[in-house]
């Protein structure tokens, strides 16, 4: 079920600038949106001078990516999307209903093999 929970969130895309979303928010991972098109997502974002600093993977100890300020179009962060959570548990309830009125079901082949 923990990689269903992953679907219940989505990226929102920010109006802050990088530099005030990280020093306002904090966030522990954004998406980044390159000039040139390309998007990446930076876990442990900080800003340094004129650098935007992360690292490519959650668990990495220290920084290995940096990119000028000035070369980010766009940042967005994960939040949780309430319709995406709202699908997920109503989905989850339906499938265990079925499988509960299938067990409690008797018909002709109860006695099989007997």
């Amino acid at each position: 079920m923990s990689g269903q929970l992953g679907g219940c969130t989505g990226w929102r895309v920010e109006t802050l600038s990088p530099a005030d979303l990280i020093d306002q928010q904090h966030p522990g991972e954004i998406r980044v949106q390159r000039g040139d098109g390309r998007s990446e997502v930076l876990y442990s974002p900080e800003v340094d001078g004129d650098s935007l600093l992360g690292r490519r993977n959650w668990d990495a100890k220290q920084s290995d990516r940096a990119m000028a300020l000035s070369d980010v179009k766009g940042v967005a962060t994960r939040h949780v999307c309430a319709g995406r959570t709202v699908a997920l548990v109503a989905g989850l309830g339906a499938v265990v209903g079925v499988l509960i009125g299938v067990a409690s079901m008797q018909g002709p082949l109860d006695n099989w093999g007997q």
